[in-house]
């Protein structure tokens, strides 16, 4: 198996002591260090708490993507529950026209936490969670049918949502079950196999299963991490993130560069993946881009090996 491709996730989360214009900022500097440092994407996720920098990720791509030259740019993940197909179809095509060949449209199962936020939304005051997210299958279909132009001859749609001078980007789904993997397979999307929500089980059958049902398809496994220069400022980072987040996300993967370039192969390994995409857990910059530098030159080291 070649060396996995790795890539990043930024939440945008304002952390106690941050202030939104300085997390925002960051986030612009983070992408341009990403780009330089020879990283394969950037995904930004969606959130609709108050202690997040941005709801829309798709501003967040069209941004960044404007200020990169290399870089894919993307979502993981747009809560494909409260959004309207056809509007999602057609926002992706128009930053693929900006941006050929740099964008992807990462899509999940999820809604918001936030009850305002998600009965506004889903512009229906006594929306039912559960139901809300049973509609993910539906409405994926319908995603990949209006960005692929898949309707009979003589349909609105048959050339695709507008703009359709583009080719369509790569979807990817991301989820933290078996049910989610198959979706994805189902209809023809990519799986980010997301290890860091604690209602995933880390359990390589999930990956296993949609590589089985569609070799062709790309794998990747999404993974939180604190990388420090040694293990007990790791430590003392896991204990204080951990406090934040409480039951909501997980720590995959902590410790010093070498320690944490050793358990993402392992976990490419494990999972038969592709790609490893890390959230980098620290809430000030300066570390952040510390662990960003000393993770990609073990990610250098390891692609000469394989091609040398």
């Amino acid at each position: 198996m070649s060396a996995p491709l790795h890539s990043i996730l930024d939440f945008g989360i304002v952390a106690p002591g941050r202030s939104g214009p300085q997390v925002l900022a960051d986030s612009l500097d983070y992408a341009a260090r990403i780009e330089k440092l020879g990283y394969h994407r950037l995904w930004l996720s969606e959130h609709h708490e108050a202690h997040f920098c941005w709801t829309a990720p798709e501003v967040m791509v069209a941004a960044l993507a404007q200020r990169t030259r290399r870089l894919r740019i993307g979502t993981a993940a747009v809560l494909l529950p409260v959004r309207n197909p056809l509007l999602l179809a057609e926002t992706y095509r128009t930053l693929e026209a900006l941006t050929p060949g740099r964008i992807d449209l990462g899509v999940c199962a999820g809604v918001p936490t936030d009850r305002e936020a998600l009965t506004r939304l889903a512009q229906d005051e006594t929306a039912d969670i559960a139901e809300l997210m049973k509609s993910f299958g539906d409405k994926l279909a319908e995603v990949m049918k209006l960005l692929r132009g898949d309707f009979p001859k003589g349909h609105r749609f048959v050339g695709a949502a507008t703009p359709q001078f583009v080719v369509a980007p790569p979807v990817w789904v991301m989820g933290s079950s078996a049910s989610s993997a198959s979706v994805a397979a189902s209809v023809g999307a990519d799986y980010a196999y997301s290890l860091f929500h604690r209602g995933s089980k880390l359990d390589p059958a999930v990956t296993a299963a949609y590589r089985e049902t569609r070799p062709e398809g790309r794998i990747a496994v999404a993974a939180s991490c604190i990388c420090a220069p040694d293990a007990q400022k790791a430590e003392a980072q896991r204990i204080l993130v951990e406090g934040w987040f409480k039951d909501d996300v997980r720590i995959v993967i902590a410790g010093t560069p070498a320690d944490c370039h050793d358990q993402i192969q392992d976990l490419a390994r494990r999972f038969g993946a592709d790609e490893v995409i890390v959230l980098h857990l620290w809430h000030e910059q300066a570390p952040r881009l510390d662990a960003l530098e000393a993770m990609a030159e073990f990610f250098h080291t390891d692609a000469a090996m394989v091609t040398a």
